[in-house]
Order: structure tokens, then C-alpha cells, then sequence
């Protein structure tokens, strides 16, 4: 049987994420500050307002997964882009663990297991009847 109940908690999950993206991007960057900043935060914007709604229909749901796998993948090569532009003195473990974007990449990354389990909870696979049991 597959967990549908729980997408709404799934979708409330990715935008409470997304959210947190939004706010601590312009906390740190704020789009006024350089146009080099402005790429993400519509993005930021995007996966907080669109792929939820695609998301909470069976037709749409894959292209909210997929839409959420490439803004993970640009927001990811940004923030790397960004910390190796920004990088100061020696390249150390703590350097990378706290003065990098590294935590925020994590923060990112927690999406795609979210989207996974919303896409497998949305599409019926395989051998499984509409009604989520398995097929006589």
C-alpha cells in the first residue's frame, strides 16, 4: 500500500525547506547587493511557489521531481562557485565545514530524498492496482 496520506506533510516539508532557502539567501546575499545574486533567488521563489502545486497532482508530479532535481543541481554548482570565489587562506576541514556553502548544499540536498518519496507515494508503479494494493 503506498503512504499517500502522508504527501500533503511531504509538500508542507518541501516548502517549509524551501522557505528556509529563501530566507537565509537573502539574509546572506542579498539581491541588492550584486546582480551576480539575482539567479537564485527567483529559483528560491520557484520551488518554494510552483513545484509544491505540481506536486499535489498525480499528472504533474514528475515534473515537480524533476524540477526539483535541477534547481538542487544549480543551486549546488552555485554555492560551490561561490565558496571557491570566496575562499580565504588554506583550504581546511573547518574552512570547508563552517565558512563554506557546504551546510546550505545539505540543506538543499535534503530535498531530493522529499521528492523522491512524494514521487513513488504520487505514480502507481509497477504491479500495483489504482486503489494501492498489489494487482490479483
Amino acid at each position: 500500500m503506498r503512504p499517500v496520506r502522508s504527501v500533503p506533510f511531504l509538500i508542507a516539508l518541501h516548502m517549509l525547506i524551501s522557505l528556509a532557502g529563501v530566507l537565509i539567501h537573502i539574509k546572506l546575499h542579498h539581491p541588492s547587493e550584486s546582480i551576480y545574486y539575482w539567479w537564485a533567488s527567483p529559483l528560491s521563489v520557484f520551488s518554494l511557489l510552483v513545484i509544491p502545486v505540481l506536486y499535489s497532482r498525480t499528472s504533474t508530479v514528475a515534473w515537480g521531481f524533476m524540477l526539483t532535481a535541477g534547481t538542487i543541481i544549480f543551486g549546488t554548482i552555485g554555492m560551490f562557485y561561490f565558496s571557491l570565489m570566496t575562499l580565504e587562506g588554506p583550504l581546511t576541514l573547518s574552512g570547508i565545514l563552517f565558512k563554506s556553502a557546504l551546510p546550505a548544499i545539505i540543506i538543499l540536498w535534503i530535498k531530493l530524498p522529499i521528492a523522491v518519496y512524494i514521487l513513488r507515494a504520487m505514480v502507481p508503479q509497477a504491479g500495483e492496482s489504482k486503489g494501492g494494493g498489489a494487482a490479483k
